[in-house]
């Protein structure tokens, strides 16, 4: 078990790359950036791990276990329901799944509410960072937020602003040093 083992979607799970990613991403790449995103809710983390020490504390955790290979990830898994729920150093939750790609067989994303996680709708995730990749950090009004919606997204308008909190919380956190 080493850290290429981890399977992870930094773009939906990490804040600090995905503000990395932000200074990169732009309006001819943000739609297939997008995808990988799809549709339902995800947890995004906040907290001071990087992922070259996410990823370092994860593996001693399994390595501490005595785990050291697949197969023995995999029956540990399943005598545990499917999936293992672990703690870190900063107090973040990580929830372990089995991966489905070739040698990373470790799946990683963050704990359901975990401290230091935010947990967003993929709609609202797409539309903030629309909105950062179109206008910086500048929180848009209601016009410019429905064409973005409906013209880069693809998605419905807003009736209001008030009903944009969440996505307002996203944009912030996203946004964040």
């Amino acid at each position: 078990m080493n850290v290429s083992n981890i399977l992870f979607n930094a773009l939906k799970h990490h804040r600090g790359y995905i503000h990395r990613e932000l200074e990169s991403i732009t309006l001819d790449t943000l739609p297939e950036r997008l995808k990988v995103l799809g549709n339902s809710q995800m947890d995004i983390y906040y907290g001071i791990l990087d992922i070259p020490l996410l990823f370092e504390e994860v593996a001693d955790r399994i390595l501490d276990l005595g785990i050291y290979e697949s197969g023995a990830y995999l029956t540990w898994l399943k005598n545990n329901g499917g999936y293992v729920e672990i703690t870190l150093s900063d107090t973040s939750r990580w929830v372990l799944l089995p991966g489905t790609e070739p040698g990373r067989y470790v799946h990683l994303h963050p704990a359901r509410y975990s401290p230091q996680s935010m947990r967003v709708k993929a709609t609202v995730l797409k539309t903030a960072l629309a909105c950062l990749v179109v206008l910086g950090g500048s929180l848009p009004g209601l016009s410019a937020l429905n064409q973005i919606r409906k013209e880069i997204l693809g998605l419905s308008p807003v009736k209001d602003l008030d009903s944009c909190e969440h996505l307002w919380e996203v944009m912030r956190m996203l946004k964040a040093d």
